[in-house]
């Protein structure tokens, strides 16, 4: 204790903030000094999970909440933490929020409410939330609903998470008026079941993740205005009448899942600019050409399990004059059937230029052998002068399709000197 004694107050305030709250707080018996530093330290996280037992106990836990929100001296609260179930009361959450936010000046708000087996009560943010000048992340899961206001003006946020949340009124709006009131963010995350999507983000978005949990429903529109934006995750397995993205000249990254149908293939002109690429994308029509270059793109992945793969490799190869790797794979071969490849693949109509330039990688990860599928690889190894590496790997299902998978692939190790295969039997 005589060396710890030793250390500056910020060294051990530092120290402090590594520690779970509840642990913190025993250090005030040590000393008179010890019952200050416990005060200064910029950080409370909470977790429930010891007091869920019984009523007394969860009693105990939040009067250990309100002691000590009250007792926190730190000019800036760096980071509320909550990790609650589903015995904590609504307005004693709200409370703490405006406290943190009211009081403390707050920096970071993180809060977890997880539901028992049916959704119980929602929470409401404080008003005051809505206008905090000091909050730069703010992090919802579960079992919150956001009351909106007309006026939201939060211009120190760059983080905003939205999990699974939900809306006092119609969520596109609420959205909408949530973001407008952020002018710095930086990184927007939306995890929800909503039919309907349009996001027109801030000029200074540079990374978005948004996932769709309405699988196999049908929704009206999908629409996404982020021009600034420089990474892109999508998952949405909702049927659309319409799709629009709208152009992201700085867009490096994007990794886009639509499982269910994408109705028109000029969807893909907003990621022309990409550098790199990941696509699981159903088309309900033939890909014709429309003058679209990916003049930037390097690394290109395309998911085999989704209706038009196939026109999509083809069209891809066609228009990507500076692609060095391709990868296919089937990463959904457990969630959806895998559609066949037709009998005769169209090939491009010349040789793809990067094939004579920049293409060294050609890596097929859940090779099916299924119609079409040896034509397709034997295009891309005999053609691509530049190949460096060539990589299949297998899983079949009996010793039937593994030796027929097989002759595929001795085939194709003939072809190139590059080729490593792996089969895999389940």
């Amino acid at each position: 204790m005589d060396m710890i004694s030793q250390l500056s107050d910020d060294l051990l305030i530092r120290i402090l903030s590594r520690v779970p709250t509840k642990h913190v707080m025993a250090t005030c018996c040590l000393s008179k000094r010890w019952l200050r530093l416990w005060s200064l330290v910029p950080k409370l996280d909470y977790a429930d999970c010891s007091y869920r037992h019984s009523n007394e106990n969860y009693a105990t836990f939040t009067q250990f909440v309100y002691r000590s929100l009250m007792s926190n001296k730190a000019p800036v609260l760096e980071t509320l933490d909550l990790n609650l179930g589903s015995k904590c009361q609504a307005i004693d959450v709200g409370n703490w929020i405006e406290s943190a936010v009211v009081c403390h000046r707050v920096q970071a708000i993180i809060a977890i409410i997880r539901p028992s087996n049916e959704r119980g009560t929602m929470i409401s943010l404080p008003s005051s939330m809505y206008t905090c000048e000091t909050l730069e992340t703010l992090e919802l899961y579960d079992c919150f609903r956001l009351d909106v206001p007309f006026s939201v003006r939060l211009p120190s946020l760059k983080t905003l998470k939205l999990v699974d949340v939900d809306y006092a009124d119609n969520k596109v709006s609420s959205l909408t008026r949530l973001l407008s009131g952020c002018p710095n963010l930086d990184f927007l995350l939306v995890h929800h079941d909503n039919l309907d999507v349009a996001l027109m983000v801030p000029p200074s978005l540079g990374k978005l993740i948004m996932y769709n949990n309405g699988r196999n429903q049908k929704g009206s529109g999908f629409v996404i205005d982020a021009p600034s934006l420089v990474w892109l995750y999508v998952r949405d397995d909702v049927l659309y009448d319409f799709h629009q993205i709208e152009h992201m000249p700085n867009l490096e990254v994007a990794h886009v899942e639509m499982t269910f149908a994408v109705r028109n293939h000029k969807f893909l002109k907003a990621f022309t600019c990409a550098r790199s690429l990941t696509l699981c994308l159903s088309f309900l029509e033939v890909l014709s050409p429309c003058g679209m270059i990916f003049h930037n793109l390097v690394d290109l992945t395309l998911n085999t399990c989704a209706q038009g793969w196939w026109d999509l490799v083809t069209r891809m190869l066609q228009d990507s004059p500076k692609l060095r790797s391709l990868k296919l794979t089937d990463e959904h071969q457990l969630e959806f059937t895998s559609i066949e490849t037709p009998e005769s693949w169209k090939r491009p109509s010349s040789v793809p230029e990067c094939f004579l330039h920049s293409f060294e990688i050609f890596e097929w990860k859940g090779y099916k052998g299924r119609r079409g599928d040896l034509d397709m690889a034997t295009y891309v190894i005999t053609n691509a002068t530049r190949l460096k590496k060539s990589k299949f790997s297998s899983q079949p299902h009996d010793d039937s399709e593994g030796d027929r998978i097989h002759r595929d692939l001795n085939s194709l190790q003939a072809a190139s000197p590059h080729l490593i295969v792996a089969l895999l039997y389940e």
